[in-house]
This record gives structure tokens, C-alpha cells and sequence, in this order.
């Protein structure tokens, strides 16, 4: 895998673990079963984060040089 891809599953993989554990937390509370619901709601997020990461980087990485580069 070249590095672009390989950004985009970390980046997906870090988001989706980070923001699937925040919103469990907000909607089920913190509880002995939290971990298992958090793993659950990981694993369907990982599976569509990490795609659209892979896809998106190149598009993101355009408007941030965009952006970057504006006067």
C-alpha cells in the first residue's frame, strides 16, 4: 500500500474508534456492557470510515492545499 492509502485507514481508523466511542458514551452511558457496544459501533463505523477515507484523501488534501496556498 503506498503511503496516501495507508494515511487513509489510519485516519479512518482513529476517527471511527474515537468518535464510535464518544457517541456510545453520550447515548448508552458508561456501564459494564459500554466496551462490547463501543466495539459494535467500531466495527460498523471502521468499515465505512476507512473507505471513505481512502477515497476522500485526495480531494482533502487538494482543498488544504488550496487553502494553504491562498493570498
Amino acid at each position: 500500500m503506498t503511503v496516501p492509502m495507508w494515511t487513509g485507514v489510519i485516519m479512518g481508523t482513529l476517527m471511527s474508534l474515537v468518535m464510535s466511542g464518544i457517541i456510545t458514551a453520550l447515548n448508552t452511558g458508561l456501564d459494564a456492557g459500554f466496551p462490547m457496544r463501543w466495539v459494535g459501533a467500531w466495527l460498523v463505523a471502521w468499515v465505512i470510515a476507512v473507505p471513505l477515507a481512502v477515497l476522500l484523501s485526495p480531494m482533502a488534501r487538494r482543498w488544504a492545499e488550496r487553502l494553504a496556498t491562498k493570498k
